[in-house]
């Protein structure tokens, strides 16, 4: 599944996009991962009004399953010092109006979703070992930044982006794969800046990709049984901001492979932490 809901129009200017994943329990099912790509200028505006919401009820900083959850900050915040009632109604009125703060703003959406039975599958096939890696975390990362960088290298000038994702106990895993994953991808390494992770609780933009991230998951097992429904959805709280929605399965993940495997194989890779999906569009 893919939708393009708009063109981006951006020029000379630094480009940042802050990363988050998010899964279902156990990450049987579905693994998300999402984004939001701006401008410094606009991810200012956009933190400054988060921050300002935040503080307006005492909370130092957001998780949107501990705002759903009424665990973490939530809950020492709001059900110790409210009960939980009335933290139940200023945790919907919060996180209402962080959607409605990104709505309004110039984030461009993008959001991917890897099925799980689907990547154990093909990433276990004789092929698929080679091309994919074993950890979906380090594919799905990978996976995104080239779908990203696509999207800029369709622009009529030349952007740089600074990636930036939260920080996972997988961080210097992925970390330590980036210079290689340029080097099998030159073109894309063109428009890639710096790979940076963040403590998302000491960064607003990384906050606002995990509500992404968050109800990326959600959207994706709603679509698997009402695809239109959970798609307009999304599309109704981002109000035309979302860019693109790739939905990772079995036939996609084997296109993947077949386009990439030989130019593995040469190089004597296998399963490795390179996931050069350029060739395959």
């Amino acid at each position: 599944m893919e939708n393009t809901a708009g063109v981006l129009l951006f020029e000379h200017t630094m480009l940042a996009c802050y990363i988050d994943d998010s899964a279902d329990a156990q990450q049987k099912t579905i693994y998300s991962i999402a984004g939001f790509v701006a401008e410094s200028a606009e991810w200012f505006d956009v933190s400054r009004y988060w921050s300002r919401r935040l503080e307006s009820e005492g909370l130092d900083y957001f998780r949107t399953y501990e705002c759903v959850n009424l665990e973490g900050e939530f809950r020492r915040k709001l059900v110790d010092r409210h009960g939980l009632t009335t933290a139940r109604v200023i945790a919907d009125a919060v996180l209402a109006d962080l959607k409605q703060i990104v709505a309004t703003s110039n984030l461009y959406a993008f959001c991917m979703g890897v099925l799980m039975d689907d990547y154990r599958q093909v990433s276990s096939e004789p092929d698929g070992e080679i091309v994919l890696n074993k950890d979906p975390y380090v594919f799905a990362h990978q996976m995104f930044i080239g779908i990203v960088l696509s999207e800029v290298r369709k622009f009529p000038y030349r952007q740089i982006v600074a990636f930036h994702y939260d920080e996972h106990s997988k961080a210097g895993m992925f970390q330590r794969s980036w210079e290689g994953y340029k080097e099998s991808n030159p073109n894309w390494a063109e428009s890639a800046g710096v790979l940076e992770p963040l403590d998302d609780k000491r960064n607003v933009p990384v906050q606002v990709a995990d509500l992404l991230a968050h109800t990326t998951t959600r959207m994706f097992q709603q679509w698997r049984h009402e695809p239109e429904a959970a798609v307009a959805r999304m599309k109704g709280w981002l109000k035309g901001n979302l860019m693109r929605v790739p939905y990772t399965n079995a036939e996609f993940l084997r296109t993947l492979v077949a386009g990439n495997v030989e130019r593995l194989r040469a190089k004597g890779a296998k399963g490795g932490l390179v996931v050069p999906v350029e060739a395959s569009g």
